[in-house]
This record gives structure tokens, sequence and C-alpha cells, in this order.
């Protein structure tokens, strides 16, 4: 008998095993984005930036961090709320809040939809933090990881609703609390940090593009450090889960087994013991035909089978009964006035 597995065992270790899996593989890759920003190189703005790409194969750098002030290209954006600042990424979102009635808990929770996003963006580069130097040209801004826009402008408006409007909320369950609009910028002038590729076209023109290795494009507002720990603290978080649910899908697996293992232990006790009983049953009843109680006494090998009359002796079978010379007992030597068959249950 082998030692078999509920099915709550199996899916228990076997999801188990499929999350250590999933989350293990998630923390070898974020932890292959952070050591391939740690090994990214670090480049100025100053007049070698060219020659280095002149003398880099394909004219290009597959991995940089570059950090520079955002200039437009041509004419900035405008803050609808702040005219005075300038833009070259703008996102303007409207957000409903309201209250739904949860009947299960009794209670209303917050929920929150965005009922109107519109971003606007133009072509910027990153200059010089001091002195002169050449620009390089970000390509595609929106489509990097880590660039938090700045917050210009949020307000919070409250509806007014009359009566009807109130008993229709409540009878539908659900209520609304107000509108959020809000404005984010990414200014004119801001400290940028760019982690990706830097390519040098044939007009001359510096620009970081996203990599073609797949390796993670970043612009980021607080600098190489903050993003470089961020990254590092997904890749702990991913390192703590898949540690846990390793530990948890262990601990399963050991209780399944010790269960197994009792259930085939108790099995084989069981079965143990009814083999032993059935032999004791075969033994006995061996014992019981072989015994010479029950053997012939004639011929000392075949079971009785007659009752002799009117004695009543058990003590030949039926052959020696036929082959006795004299209708006499061969216990008792009475005569023998008819035979019985002798069944035994």
């Amino acid at each position: 008998m082998s030692m078999e597995l509920s099915v709550v065992d199996t899916l228990c270790v076997g999801s188990s095993c499929a999350l250590t899996s999933l989350f293990y593989y998630l923390y070898r890759c974020q932890r292959a984005a952070v050591r391939r920003i740690q090994s990214a190189q670090r480049l100025q703005f100053d007049s070698d930036l060219k020659k280095l790409l002149e003398h880099s194969e394909n004219r290009e750098l597959g991995y940089v961090v570059l950090e520079g002030k955002v200039q437009a290209v041509n004419e900035a954006l405008k803050s609808h709320f702040k005219p005075h600042l300038q833009a070259v990424i703008q996102r303007y979102q409207v957000t409903e809040h309201r209250l739904l009635w949860n009947s299960l808990t009794r209670s209303w929770s917050e929920s929150k939809q965005v009922i109107h996003e519109q971003v606007d963006a133009i072509p910027f580069q990153l200059s010089p933090l001091e002195g002169s130097g050449d620009s390089v040209l970000i390509s595609k801004p929106l489509n990097a990881t880590g660039l938090c826009l700045e917050t210009v402008h949020e307000e919070f408006h409250i509806p007014s609703p009359g009566f009807g409007e109130v008993f229709r909320h409540y009878l539908s369950g659900e209520k609304p609390t107000g509108l959020l609009e809000t404005e984010e910028i990414l200014p004119v002038g801001a400290v940028l940090t760019g982690i990706g590729r830097l390519e040098l076209d044939p007009q001359g023109m510096l620009t970081l593009h996203l990599p073609q290795d797949g390796s993670v494009y970043f612009l980021s507002l607080d600098g190489y450090e903050a993003v470089l720990d961020q990254q590092e603290s997904i890749a702990g978080f991913w390192k703590k889960a898949a540690i846990f649910c390793g530990v948890l899908g262990l601990s399963f697996l050991f209780i399944t087994l010790y269960r197994a293992y009792r259930r085939y232990n108790n099995n084989h006790k069981t079965e143990e013991s009814w083999s032993g009983e059935d032999h004791r049953e075969e033994h006995s009843l061996i014992e019981e035909t072989e015994s010479p109680e029950r053997t012939c006494v004639v011929c000392i090998s075949q079971p009785r089978e007659c009752v002799i009359l009117p004695c009543g002796h058990v003590c030949c079978c039926f052959l020696c009964y036929q082959a006795l010379p004299t209708p006499s007992c061969p216990m008792c030597r009475g005569y023998i006035n008819r035979v019985v068959p002798l069944y035994q249950v």
C-alpha cells in the first residue's frame, strides 16, 4: 500500500510551490534589474560625450545614467491653474469619489473612479546642470518607469444634492461625495535623472532611448540613489515573499507526509491484524481437522463421517464402515442397526 495524499493536501503543497517559484522568478528579474542599474555608466554633460559615442560601437551606449535640467525643445506648456508655471508634461485628471453600501458588513465603503484624464507632452531635453555642454533629447518619456509628476493643483468639489437626490442615493446604495480635480506637471528647470540607452544619430543629436536588451527605462525626479533604493526594496519584497511561501510549502509538505505516513502505518497495522486473525483461524481449522479426536479410529487418516446407531458413536469414516468384517461398532463392539452420515458446520 502506498502513502496516498488527499486532494486538499496536494492543492496546498502545489499552490505553495507555485507561488514560491513565481515570487523567486520575480525576485531574480528584479535583482537583475538592480545589478543592471548598478553597472550602468554614469556620464557627465561635457564636450567629451559626443566623442565617447563616436568611438563606441553603433554610436551608442547600451545603458547609461544622465542627470540634467529639463528644457523644452519648442514652446513649453502652461499650467491651467498657475499660468506662470511652464511644463513639458502635463496631466489633468478628474476623479469621482463615492460611497457604496455593503450589505454584508452593513457599512459604507469608499470608491474612486477616474472620469476624465488628459495627458499632454512635448519634446524636451536634458541640459547640463552647470556650465555648457551638449543637451540630450528624451525619447518617449511617457513609456518610462518611475516618472512621478509634481502636483500643482488639487481641489475637491463637494456636491450639494437636493432631498430627492439624497433619497435616490440611499435607495440605489451609491452616494457621490465629490469630485477631485488635480493637475500634475513635469516643470521646466526640474532636475531629472534618466537611465536608458544613449545614441548619437547621424545629425549629431544625442538621444536617450528605451533600452533594446529589455532593461528598464527610468526617468525620475528623485535622483539615481533613490531609483536604486526603490528597486532594491522591490527585490527585497519579492525575496521575502519567496522565502515565506517556501517555508510555508515545506511546512505543508512535512505535515502532509506525516499525515500520510500515519494513515499508511495505521492501515498496515490493521491489515497485519486481519491477516493474523485469518491465519489463526485457518491454523485452528487445520488443527481441528487433523486432531486425533476427529480422525477415523480404523484408518487414522480420514475424518470421521458416520454416526453409528443405536450406540451413537462417531468413530470411523464411511469407507472403513463399509469395510468392517462384522456389523459391530469399532468402539463398543455393539451391534450396528443403522448408520447416519455426520454433517459438520
